[in-house]
């Protein structure tokens, strides 16, 4: 009896002394945390030309709309299946286009807490003087934007393409499966002043899931059978997909403003470069003036249809 005692008590040791944090994060598994690299949406956004002059912007939130829960195929998962960040991903790719040049962005997903550490600090200026006995001075006014960025992650389609392939042959095999799901957010510009929608984009972006298994099944006798298995899954994370999504619909958002007369660029022969690149990525096509050229007829064409009906 007191042998088995000893023995848990080993045991138990040996597994608190391998939960340490010293175990824990000096496994070669563990990584440090680093600072999130830049994606190729976010790239391609930061090296935007500058424009004519910084566009001052307010944004109160950018929330999840498709009230969907995560799927896991096994059970009723509660969590989301998308992240609840989007407010402070869109703030960051607005501050990172044109590395910062782009947009003034002014806070208002915590306005409730600016305005009340602006009150403090007003009563404190007005209860107190300064340290030369004159009366301290009151805080310059807040900034605010002449438009406004509102949207949201509207859909988030699960499981848009699966498939998988496998094979066994005597006892040796294995498999490999994948698959799809469909993130899509939409982005519009509205004028402060006037309540207009002056420009609506979106952007979708795939996340992809891939997982590979290899089993082997072996019989060295009636009753000796040997059984192995080994595999991975690799899952592209839903935030960085989001994310994308994000940067992209500001790339859309603010080239298609380019293209509208809504800003301009400083230098007119780079924003031309930029609008023909971006023409060349949205319409799938080497030549930017046919595309033009394209909608042009089509605008055309809907305008005579109109006139007709007239």
């Amino acid at each position: 009896m007191l042998l088995r005692n000893c023995f848990f008590i080993a045991i138990s040791a040996f597994v608190l002394a391998s939960c340490s944090n010293k175990n824990i994060y000096e496994n070669g598994l563990v990584e440090e945390a680093q600072v999130n690299s830049e994606t190729r949406a976010g790239g391609i956004l930061a090296t935007l030309p500058l424009p004519a002059q910084p566009v001052p912007v307010v944004v109160y939130d950018f929330v999840d709309q498709t009230g969907q829960f995560r799927n896991n195929g096994q059970y009723t998962d509660y969590s989301s299946a998308v992240t609840k960040g989007g407010y402070s991903i869109l703030v960051n790719a607005l501050l990172s286009a044109g590395k910062n040049n782009w947009f003034t962005v002014a806070e208002r997903g915590s306005l409730k807490h600016l305005l009340q550490e602006r009150q403090i600090i007003k009563l404190t200026r007005d209860q107190y003087a300064g340290p030369d006995g004159k009366k301290l001075t009151n805080l310059p006014p807040l900034l605010y934007g002449g438009m406004m960025i509102e949207g949201g992650i509207v859909s988030y389609d699960s499981n848009v393409v699966t498939g998988g392939a496998g094979a066994i042959y005597l006892g040796i095999g294995g498999s490999v499966q994948y698959r799809r799901d469909l993130v899509t957010v939409y982005l519009r510009a509205i004028s402060i002043q006037t309540g207009k929608v002056i420009l609506s984009v979106n952007s979708s972006k795939t996340i992809y899931s891939v997982g590979a298994d290899a089993n082997f099944l072996r019989y060295f006798a009636v009753s000796n059978l040997l059984q192995s298995e080994v595999g991975f899954t690799m899952n592209e994370p839903t935030q960085l997909g989001v994310r994308q999504a994000i940067e992209t619909a500001l790339y859309s958002l603010i080239m298609e403003g380019a293209i509208n007369n809504v800003w301009t660029f400083r230098d007119v022969a780079q924003g031309k470069k930029a609008i023909d690149d971006y023409i060349k990525r949205r319409d799938n096509t080497s030549n930017p003036q046919a595309a033009e050229q394209k909608i042009k007829n089509t605008a055309s064409n809907e305008d005579n249809t109109t006139a007709r009906r007239r």
